[in-house]
């Protein structure tokens, strides 16, 4: 299956994963990754022996290297009633598809968890074959959840809970209460932390901001609680701003809890730059 958009997934941090893979981990070893110079041991490789240091200091040092590693991407999707509007579970499809398969493509394991009110379905991160089908299989069977609201920390727990490092993406319109997330997050925050998290806010049009309807009296009701609010459309531009309002503090909240955001309104002609430009600025602000 041809993936939809080609991603280039990047880390902020060394992946902490036991296996070997294309990137530089946190333990030394072998790779590529240049790590330091120590004094020479005895059994030491000659080939490792650095002449240069060798010429400056008169004794003899080895070059030590950051042992390679593979992280593990957990596809942390929402399937709660608001993600069934419009084109939005659609979208979170093909953002699902594209970032398994760059994950994969490149032998680092892939996982999957789909969460509504609770976690529905888990399959943990994988390098196998067949995971490629398994993910994109219980995307297609995902169950319709009548859950009356969305919850995103008990999915963060049940993560943390399950795997000692990964690489997270949460894909989701975030109608859902953030307040406690920062306090979540703390608890499991290091310097270096474990579990890494980006988040993809999925949003149809009329979630980001309306326009082209005529002014007049329209009914909006919630998927998830069932609540219904009258909007005068006269003065859909005060709603546009509380929208933006609304998208921003779920931003905030998030980078808060140290979780970066990209914003994907459906049907944009750029979603493949704002995922990629959202792990390039990442690993720009590496420290």
């Amino acid at each position: 299956m041809k993936p939809p958009y080609l991603f280039n997934i990047q880390l902020k941090h060394p992946p902490r994963s036991q296996m070997s893979g294309d990137w530089a981990g946190l333990d030394k070893g072998t790779g590529y990754e240049f790590w330091g110079l120590r004094k020479y041991l005895p059994g030491d490789s000659w080939s490792r022996i650095d002449w240069k240091a060798r010429a400056r200091s008169g004794e003899l040092y080895v070059r030590e290297f950051l042992k390679d590693s593979a992280y593990n991407l957990l596809l942390i999707c929402d399937v709660s009633p608001s993600m069934h509007f419009g084109r939005k579970f659609g979208m979170l499809q093909d953002l699902v598809i594209s970032l398994a398969y760059a994950a994969l493509h490149s032998n680092n394991p892939c996982g999957l968890l789909l969460f509504a009110d609770r976690v529905l379905t888990w399959h943990p991160p994988s390098a196998a074959p067949q995971q490629f089908s398994r993910i994109v299989t219980a995307l297609e069977q995902a169950p319709v959840m009548k859950s009356r609201q969305t919850r995103l920390a008990p999915a963060l727990n049940f993560m943390m809970n399950r795997l000692s490092s990964c690489l997270g993406v949460i894909i989701s319109d975030f109608h859902t209460d953030l307040e406690n997330l920062r306090g979540l997050m703390d608890a499991a925050d290091s310097r270096l932390p474990a579990h890494e998290l980006v988040a993809l806010h999925v949003l149809e049009e009329s979630e980001y901001r309306l326009t082209g309807i005529e002014d007049g009296l329209l009914t909006l009701r919630d998927m998830e609680s069932g609540h219904q609010m009258p909007l005068d459309l006269s003065r859909k531009e005060e709603f546009n701003a509380l929208l933006r309002a609304a998208r921003e503090k779920n931003i905030r909240t998030l980078a808060g809890a140290g979780i970066d955001s990209a914003v994907l309104p459906v049907g944009a002609a750029d979603i493949q730059a704002r995922v990629n430009t959202l792990f390039a600025r990442r690993l720009a602000a590496r420290v």
